[in-house]
């Protein structure tokens, strides 16, 4: 499987793993700001994998 697919599968179940224990656990506690942080980590995973296969200037508005 590709680098980038991986980074992206693996990015989004933590990200929606996270998502769950913020919603079960007790506002402020150790495990909540755990799955805060796993989040972050979810996310940041996500768009490492999206921005590996982004060309340089993929979004230039302008130029052909």
């Amino acid at each position: 499987m590709e680098r980038f697919v991986q980074l992206i599968v693996a990015g989004g179940l933590v990200l929606v793993a996270a998502c769950w224990l913020v919603a079960i656990v007790e506002y402020g506690s150790a495990p909540w700001i755990g799955g805060v942080v796993l989040a972050l980590l979810g996310t940041g995973a996500v768009l490492a994998g999206i921005a590996s296969e982004l060309e340089s200037g993929a979004f230039a508005v302008g130029e052909e």
